[in-house]
């Protein structure tokens, strides 16, 4: 047994000898460098595609309210009545250059209309309704205004409800002539939800 552990400390101490006396040896010289490839061809410059058109332009800057059930200041029948749709400060709206639209949305069953104002309405008496923009102390206001043509007593219950839109003046200042452009068009084109 003594001579089987002799053996084994004789196969360790020669097996560490070998392990840690192996070098890595010296690095054999660089070989030549090979020929370089042969050039390829270069192809034909494509021709520049067209432009695309212009996009539409954003609603970032463009303001609407949501539609505003009709609350008019005297809730009987009278020649004129009025309401009020919303109070601006001076960095809300430049009555200068900001261009204004006042639509009226009337719900009849399943029918639905929307007229830009001024609008005058046929029956049962000519109601007209409009809007303006009154400075006051507390700011610029915007009032809807509604009353008959032939001095005839009417409720003004023609329409439901009523929205705004402000285009502001660096975005208004485009070609288009907003005043003939429908309801849809302008809502289509500002991407204003509905």
């Amino acid at each position: 047994m003594k001579a089987m552990t002799n053996l084994v400390r004789s196969m360790m101490i020669l097996l560490s000898v070998l392990v840690f006396s192996c070098s890595d040896g010296e690095d054999g010289a660089i070989g030549p460098a090979g020929q370089d490839g042969i050039n390829g061809v270069d192809g034909q410059d494509g021709t520049n595609g067209e432009d695309g058109s212009e996009g539409a332009t954003g609603t970032a800057n463009v303001i609407y309210s949501d539609w505003m059930a009709r609350d008019f200041l005297f809730q009987f029948a009278t020649t004129e009545n009025f309401q009020g749709l919303e109070e601006f400060d001076s960095s809300e709206f430049n009555e200068n250059t900001d261009f204004v639209f006042v639509y009226g949305r009337r719900v009849t069953g399943s029918d639905t209309e929307i007229y830009q104002l001024p609008y005058v309405g046929n029956v049962p008496s000519q109601d007209y309704y409009e809007f303006g923009l009154f400075n006051t102390a507390e700011g610029l206001i915007l009032q809807l205004r509604a009353r008959t043509l032939d001095a005839s007593l009417s409720d003004f219950d023609y329409f439901n409800d009523f929205r705004y839109m402000i285009i502001p003046g660096g975005v208004a200042k485009s070609a288009k002539d907003y005043t003939s452009m429908s309801y849809k068009e302008i809502v289509t084109m500002f991407n204003i939800p509905e």
